[in-house]
């Protein structure tokens, strides 16, 4: 059961920081804003990538969109997830702001420094921290199929790591290598936390018979997803094996794997979903990140894929619709209200798929119009996140509504 939190010293506590999805959510909501909506300008002509995007474009909008927003998305979800899991109160209070403290600091001199090793140990910091804050719990409860997650998050940690060295030329991996690596590490956790959630939500909210998980299905999707991300651990440090590697093993795990989470996602009746916008979004993000699995196949095996169309199909599509959609939901839950979203939260959704179809299938059309298309998409996703940081700002900021702690 719930630990019985003391109620009086839970008043005291800033609403912004009594469970782990309140600042984390909002703060990473609004940064995607200013940083793509500066990405969106800067391809457009407005602005000058000299004045800020910590000196190097490519690398910042990389590393900013996987480790300064997604990555506190994943961390804002499992500080809040473990008290579910465990039983025992999450993180809150002065030991949230740390962490969140550690993560803006690095995003204000990722936007507005120079790379230095400073600002590495700032953006080094607030993921292990939220990883012992999350392990703790888990293991004092003995949950022992939750613990991957804190693995998971040191993995990440390391490959922010990589990005730092390769941006201060301690390293000489590609950004793409790396990124690719990240790309697939955050893929997995979306994989995994929406193959537990998107069944048992879509049941509830469609009010329909159970969706049961098929065992077989669960764990060889999970495996295949697993054995991709260790053969793209081994890409930036392959040589001469990567050629290889790329041409043979990774398009047939790709295609296994992508196989598997369509099999998967074949038995989550996705149809009945249409009328509930927190329902379809979710939906239509899976279906992306399998989508994106097939064409990784095909750039690897040497298709007529790009590799920026694969990408953006699972990172914008997948990876941020599975955001937009958890946060949106998590947030009213946690906070105590109805699970609906309004009109507002509904063109948010339709933005961000607009953004999708922007950044690929608009570009594959009209190839003269690319610049166009970069532009665009980046603010179309700034539009989609900028309504939930209006919309959600002051459920975020406000105690719940139900005078509960959290």
């Amino acid at each position: 059961m719930m630990q019985i939190l003391d109620q009086e010293k839970e008043q005291r506590i800033v609403p912004l920081f009594r469970l782990g999805f309140r600042p984390f959510f909002l703060a990473a909501s609004m940064l995607t804003v200013v940083s793509m909506g500066l990405w969106g300008l800067f391809w457009l002509g407005y602005t000058q990538a000299s004045q800020w995007m910590y000196g190097n474009p490519i690398w910042w909008h990389s590393h900013e969109m996987l480790f300064g927003f997604t990555g506190a998305i994943i961390i804002g979800f499992l500080l809040t997830a473990v008290q579910n899991w465990t039983g025992a109160p999450g993180v809150r209070g002065w030991q949230l702001a740390g962490i969140f403290a550690c993560w803006l600091v690095a995003r204000i001199a990722m936007m507005l420094a120079s790379p230095h090793w400073v600002w590495m140990a700032f953006d080094l910091l607030w993921m292990p921290l939220a990883a012992y804050c999350l392990g703790k719990p888990i293991v004092l409860r003995r949950q022992w199929n939750n613990l991957f997650f804190v693995p998971m998050l040191l993995l990440l940690t390391g490959v922010n790591a990589m990005f730092h060295m390769q941006v201060l030329g301690w390293l000489t991996v590609s950004t793409r290598s790396i990124a690719l690596v990240a790309v697939m590490a955050i893929s997995l956790v979306v994989l995994i936390v929406g193959g537990r959630v998107i069944p048992f939500f879509t049941w509830r909210g469609t009010q329909s018979e159970q969706i049961t998980r098929v065992k077989w299905i669960e764990v060889s999707s999970l495996v295949s997803s697993w054995l991709v991300l260790l053969a793209l651990l081994l890409v930036p440090f392959a040589g001469g094996w990567q050629h290889s590697m790329e041409r043979q093993l990774l398009p047939v795990l790709l295609v296994v794997t992508a196989m598997l989470h369509l099999v998967r996602f074949a038995r989550w009746r996705s149809l009945s979903t249409c009328r509930v916008p927190l329902l379809w979004l979710l939906h239509i993000a899976y279906l992306a990140m399998v989508i994106g699995l097939f064409m990784f196949a095909v750039y690897f095996a040497g298709g007529a894929v790009e590799y920026s169309i694969a990408l953006h199909v699972l990172t914008i599509g997948g990876i941020g619709g599975m955001v937009l959609a958890m946060i949106a939901r998590v947030s009213l839950g946690h906070t105590g209200r109805e699970l609906k979203v309004g009109p507002m939260m509904v063109m948010a959704f339709w933005a961000l798929v607009m953004a999708l179809l922007a950044r690929t299938l608009f570009i594959v059309m009209m190839p003269e119009m690319r610049i166009a298309g970069y532009g665009v998409s980046a603010l179309l996703w700034a539009s989609a996140y900028g309504v939930f940081s209006y919309v959600y700002y002051p459920v975020l900021t406000q105690p719940r509504v139900d005078g509960r702690p959290g």
